[in-house]
């Protein structure tokens, strides 16, 4: 069971470099420059799979590592906008929503393959998102733009997951996740020259803010495809990650403040609550499924 603690590290980290991602934003590190830090920093931490190379891609394959660099560099886009646009412990804990848009993606790919409770786990689902968004309608209306975009970015995030699950090993397991950094790095070269400030003229509080959150996002996505790829174990691995969900608001309601984080306090501690049962559910709607 020790292979667990991989995926538990990773949904630590994860909320941990949202948070400061967020404290970057704010800080005046801008959306795109945000972005592009993450995507580089992130793709980087992959890299070192080179050295492990020991199958040559099947080139008749290139499109779908091209369509899943696509899809991540997607994810990545409307992630970093729900980030700006709310609050990490709304963003985060939805972002667990995403393996059930994967499950949902199996059934067009391999329909006998459907978790015999996905519908069951989706009503659930809706249940825990009304929660997150607070518990109220009102609160709901307060966050809906957080959880609309965290949602088509989970979305992204599902169809990479799916091609990733279903085409890597048709062009090679580790030339696949290599070919998606790049592609992923390339796109976010092209956000440059729609920077309203150049990189270098960032403040060096907010480019440490960025730096900080960008490695911990790049660590938290390293070990979790180390896990999957030396141990399987895929649906055990991705249960225990979606304990970010808890941990995001968990972060936000005992450490928030510590890391430059206010939304425990202008939130409310009942609205808090609120996204802790929601977050609580959601974790319990994803065992459901996929034991």
């Amino acid at each position: 069971m020790l292979f667990l603690l991989c995926p538990l590290a990773s949904a630590i980290l994860y909320p941990v470099g949202n948070l400061y991602l967020k404290r970057s934003i704010s800080e005046g590190g801008g959306l795109l420059r945000s972005l592009f830090v993450s995507n580089i920093v992130l793709s980087l931490c992959f890299m070192p799979l080179a050295f492990f190379l020991t199958e040559a891609p099947d080139w008749n394959f290139w499109f779908w590592p091209l369509l899943t660099g696509f899809t991540y560099f997607l994810g990545q886009l409307f992630t970093v906008i729900a980030i700006k646009s709310g609050d990490v412990s709304v963003q985060t804990p939805l972002m667990g929503i995403k393996l059930l848009y994967v499950a949902a993606f199996s059934t067009l790919i391999r329909p006998d393959e459907v978790p015999p409770l996905l519908w069951v786990g989706a009503a659930i689902c809706t249940v825990g998102i009304f929660l997150i968004g607070g518990g109220t309608l009102s609160a709901f209306r307060r966050s809906g733009r957080t959880v609309f975009l965290t949602l088509i970015a989970c979305f992204f995030f599902g169809a990479t997951d799916t091609l990733s699950s279903y085409r890597s090993a048709q062009f090679g397991k580790i030339p696949f996740i290599l070919m998606v950094a790049t592609v992923v790095i390339v796109l976010s070269l092209g956000l440059l020259p729609f920077f309203r400030e150049r990189l270098r003229d960032t403040s060096p509080k907010s480019l440490r803010l960025m730096g900080i959150g960008s490695i911990a996002i790049g660590i938290q996505s390293f070990i979790l495809v180390f896990a999957l790829v030396s141990f399987g174990q895929a649906t055990a691995i991705n249960i225990v990650y979606s304990s970010r969900a808890i941990f995001g608001v968990l972060l936000v309601m005992y450490l928030g403040k510590r890391l430059g984080n206010h939304e425990s306090t202008t939130a409310g501690a009942k609205v808090m609550r609120s996204r802790l049962a929601g977050s609580l559910l959601l974790c319990g709607a994803i065992a459901l499924v996929f034991i």
